[in-house]
């Protein structure tokens, strides 16, 4: 095998790890602060737990010549978002107990707990095996969480289907059960076979699917390896329209590498859509590569074959029909803030968390009303693709939960402006190692900045959709906001505009290596065109794409 054709170091460590068991055992029972094995770091991910440090401390503890602050990350994995009562009890368990006293809402509705030292990764994760959550698959060459718009959620139908494929595509290997939860090996590795479409060197790169409303597009379905949306067919009946092939993170060293939105494949009835989906993932298993990390992701098996091939690959694998059609127009998504009457009998309350950090502060204590209302009222909690927290009860509740809430001093979704309630940026500095520049931390001031501009030119009513990330890996999917900051450096950043509000229209490269300084300065001319030359109800993104092509 050539140089040019050799796979990569990282498909080497899966296929020797005895389906991802590898040296992690021995990782976790030697004591140090950080992993020892220089193939474990990429084998825990699968297992939903990345190796970090702190990068706030990094620099002055390498010049004092002292180890890093080395923690980790663990990701729950939430299908759809759902939680009990119980299992939010839990995570704000293990929060307190394990990590930084905090909880991070994400774009996929997972929930991460940061801050773990390695010694208590095995008592966290025992923690949650007991309240029926794990973060085996959280992260990892595997289907990662399944993504579902909210008030599909309220459907039972839909609640079942992301579990089915959560189900589905969850590993067969024991490996998680065995090192993390009992700490002991329970099977000869001889006696445990994996899925045939992962195989013992699983899938390239991350596979992810989201769910989208019919109406609606909260969960950015275009942005993803698999985008499914309800719907019924006149002669078909029941069933889905599939897109394939969306991704948003690229690489600046890599000019090969591109944010890509889905294209439609077509309608496929609902018995047939997990094995379609299979077909989809044994497809990724043998085309995608395995050689350039960095071009593994399926958006690029996608556009090479290109989506008519794609449909015949899968109708022959799967045996199944798939009836060539346009994908349907959605409109903007939903923030699902405030009080909504759920279709389930409930009454869903729709909390804003503010940059996705469950947290208490001196102002607000958002983390302790949360608990007591587990603790003491019948609720059901829903993370929701933009980083919030809906929490269902029974409509006589409402009162007691309104009361709770405001007593806290948590803000609600009136209490924001327009263009902070529809905000996102990932978590970045200090605790992603892929932070080129921070995010989280600065949204208030960059919503301060575009808010300020935008009541300078009357326009302060408007919805905008602005979202931060630290780089250009996409967490906070940046590159479908109508206003991105895109991490350049550790102080600038690459001003993107022009995405769609409904998420099939990507944003356009307008400025490079902005710093905050600067940022009002570059982006106030956009607005105030657009208060001057915009059409009625046109949105900012509409705006600077017909512009931009006239």
């Amino acid at each position: 095998m050539s140089l040019e054709t050799a796979l990569t170091h990282e498909e080497g460590v899966k296929a020797a790890s005895h389906l991802l068991r590898g040296h992690l055992g021995e990782d976790l029972a030697d004591g140090a602060r950080a992993l020892s094995h220089p193939d474990s770091e990429h084998l825990i991910k699968f297992h939903g737990i990345y190796a970090q440090d702190d990068r706030d401390v990094r620099r002055e503890r390498t010049l004092a010549k002292e180890e890093l602050e080395y923690i980790f990350m663990v990701r729950v994995v939430v299908p759809g978002g759902r939680l009990t009562s119980a299992q939010w009890l839990a995570l704000d368990d293990v929060a307190e107990r394990f990590g930084n006293g905090t909880l991070r809402l994400t774009t996929r509705q997972t929930v991460q707990i940061h801050g773990v030292w390695k010694g208590s990764l095995r008592d966290l994760a025992r923690r949650l095996h007991e309240a029926t959550l794990s973060s085996f698959g959280g992260c990892g060459d595997v289907v990662r969480n399944t993504v579902l718009c909210p008030r599909l959620g309220e459907d039972p139908y839909y609640a079942r289907l992301v579990t089915t494929i959560a189900s589905h595509f969850r590993a067969r290997t024991n490996a998680y059960l065995e090192v993390f939860v009992n700490g002991e090996i329970a099977v000869s590795v001889e006696d445990e076979s994996e899925h045939d479409f992962y195989g013992v060197t699983y899938l390239p790169r991350k596979f992810k699917i989201a769910v989208a409303h019919p109406e609606e597009n909260c969960v950015d379905v275009f942005a993803h390896d698999v985008g499914i949306i309800p719907t019924e067919h006149p002669t078909e009946g029941r069933g889905a329209h599939v897109l394939i092939g969306g991704g948003l993170g690229r690489s600046y060293q890599h000019p090969g590498t591109y944010a890509r939105l889905a294209e439609s494949l077509g309608f496929v009835r609902e018995e047939d859509l997990v094995p379609v989906i299979q077909s989809l993932v044994e497809i990724y298993r043998d085309e995608g590569g395995r050689v350039d990390r960095r071009q593994a992701r399926f958006k690029y098996v996608v556009a090479e074959r290109g989506v008519d091939q794609i449909r015949e690959e899968v109708v022959r694998r799967s045996g199944r029909v798939v009836v060539d059609a346009p994908a349907p127009l959605l409109a903007p998504g939903d923030d699902h803030l405030g009080w909504r009457p759920g279709s389930d009998g409930r009454s869903w309350l729709g909390l804003p968390v503010p940059r996705g950090r469950v947290r208490d502060a001196e102002s607000s204590s958002l983390r302790g009303a949360l608990r007591q209302i587990a603790e003491t009222l019948d609720v059901q909690f829903v993370v929701t693709p933009r980083q919030d927290l809906r929490v269902g009860v029974a409509p006589e509740l409402c009162a007691e939960i309104d009361r709770r809430v405001s007593g806290a001093g948590v803000t609600s979704a009136e209490d924001l402006s327009p263009v902070a309630r529809r905000a996102i940026a990932c978590v970045a500095l200090p605790t992603c190692s892929k932070a080129l520049a921070e995010s989280e931390r600065v949204l208030p001031e960059v919503l301060a900045i575009v808010d300020g501009a935008l009541t300078r030119v009357g326009r302060s009513n408007h919805p905008l959709e602005v979202r931060v990330s630290g780089c250009p890996n996409g967490c906070s999917r940046a590159a479908l906001a109508e206003v991105a900051l895109v991490g350049r450096t550790k102080t600038t950043y690459d001003l993107y505009l022009g995405a769609s509000p409904r998420g099939d229209r990507l944003a356009r490269l307008v400025a490079e290596k902005v710093s905050l300084d600067h940022l009002d300065a570059t982006l106030a001319p956009w607005l105030t065109r657009w208060a001057q030359e915009g059409a009625p109800g046109e949105s900012f993104g509409d705006f600077v794409a017909r512009t931009d092509q006239a």
